[in-house]
């Protein structure tokens, strides 16, 4: 039952006009980053080095975070908290409910992360020859995983508390994905993203260099911070599902 559920959750997702216009931009801005910033490479590294495909996970990570965020408010509005009391007067439980609600986001979020993910590998294959992603899946899991679960339950419960949180959550979490602040003014515990650390990282790697190749080494501490992210992720998360609701 759960599952057809999910399955009707995750198509009520990806077939509405919503989806379909942030697949759009979502190309559209892929494609530019892609044309624009990435041809050629980053700070002298070459275009499919590991230090220009974490650029690309930068550029791209804002945008696919705050359509997440937009989708997720879509279990708090009106209309669906009306249908919520119907299916809450099913055998499903509360907890079950967010479980499923949050497992659709969480499969809606690979699909969706797969088209720039997809486009990146042609636009490398077709451009360079190059075919050698291992080491991207590994970018893609440290960079864009952790900031989504986070996001994914930090949503949750600020929505069950009061949708226009969630709304508010968008500007914060675009500009905290797409600013590089730098310096020691965002911390690398409170670094979402990730942007910050590898605008500091590459600057203190790859200015004045003596290697023409130098290799993208993430150190113990920042993926300590991106497990820290998904603990506090899934710490929401279970949290919003075992709080009760308000009469």
């Amino acid at each position: 039952m759960l599952i057809n559920l999910l399955r009707y959750e995750i198509k009520r997702i990806v077939w509405s006009k919503k989806y379909l216009y942030i697949v759009l931009l979502i190309v559209a801005s892929t494609y530019d980053s892609l044309m624009r910033l990435i041809t050629g490479g980053y700070m002298g590294t070459a275009p499919f080095s590991d230090w220009t495909y974490t650029l690309f996970l930068n550029l791209i990570s804002p945008l696919l975070m705050v359509a997440m965020i937009f989708i997720i408010s879509n279990t708090f509005n009106d209309k669906e908290m009306r249908a919520r009391s119907i299916v809450l007067s099913s055998p499903i439980s509360q907890t079950q409910y967010y479980i499923l609600k949050s497992a659709a986001v969480f499969v809606t979020f690979i699909l969706t992360s797969l088209v720039p993910i997809f486009m990146s590998f042609i636009y490398y294959k077709a451009m360079f020859g190059y075919n050698e992603f291992g080491s991207f899946i590994n970018l893609i899991f440290v960079f864009l995983f952790p900031t989504f679960i986070f996001f994914l339950g930090l949503s949750m419960f600020l929505g069950k508390i009061n949708i226009k949180l969630i709304y508010g959550l968008i500007p914060v979490a675009f500009l905290m994905g797409a600013l590089n602040l730098g310096g020691n003014i965002i911390p690398i515990w409170v670094d979402m993203f990730g942007n910050n650390f590898f605008d500091m990282y590459s600057l203190s790697m790859l200015i004045g260099r003596e290697m023409e190749v130098v290799p993208f080494e993430m150190p113990n501490t920042f993926i300590y911070t991106r497990l820290e992210f998904i603990l506090l992720g899934l710490m929401f998360l279970l949290y919003t599902c075992n709080k009760g609701e308000k009469k």
